[in-house]
């Protein structure tokens, strides 16, 4: 089995998210997230548009899918993952061509604005990108002791 920098990166991340999420009780946004955005440290650009269409994920369906139907459990995670697709085909169509490359819509990339909007709402903003960025940190620093090329 050949074992990729993404399959290490993202292992990582998920190792390290479940032992913090086991020991505060805190949610850093999803478990594959701090992997996930890890890969992306060579384009802040696509971290950025990742962290802003989760907020402008959260707020769509907060103030407005969850006014016009009932949202909760599953329907609302599907709500927020379904949003934060729709808003990065949006800005996929409407941004230059090379978003596509950068915005990760492949693979796990499409469903982590959701992830991060979905505990967001959870938990708020603030603990959420603060743990998020933490684990983060520390999935960057492990990749880079285990002489990982990010």
């Amino acid at each position: 089995m050949l074992v990729t920098t993404i399959t290490i990166v993202i292992i990582l991340g998920v190792i390290l998210s479940l032992l913090f999420t086991e020991i505060t009780g805190i949610l850093p946004a999803g478990l594959v997230v701090p992997g996930y955005l890890v890969l992306l440290t060579k384009m802040p650009q696509a971290i950025f548009l990742t962290f802003l269409i989760s907020i402008l994920t959260y707020l769509i369906v907060v103030f407005g899918v969850s006014k016009v139907t009932i949202l909760y459990g599953k329907r609302k995670f599907v709500a927020m993952i379904a949003v934060a697709v729709v808003l990065q085909l949006t800005m996929y169509v409407t941004l230059p061509i090379d978003y596509g490359f950068i915005s990760g819509l492949a693979a796990v990339g499409i469903i982590v604005p959701g992830l991060i909007a979905n505990t967001i709402q959870r938990q708020g903003i603030a603990t959420t990108f603060l743990s998020t960025g933490l684990l983060c940190a520390m999935t960057y620093g492990g990749a880079l002791m285990l002489k990982v090329n990010i």
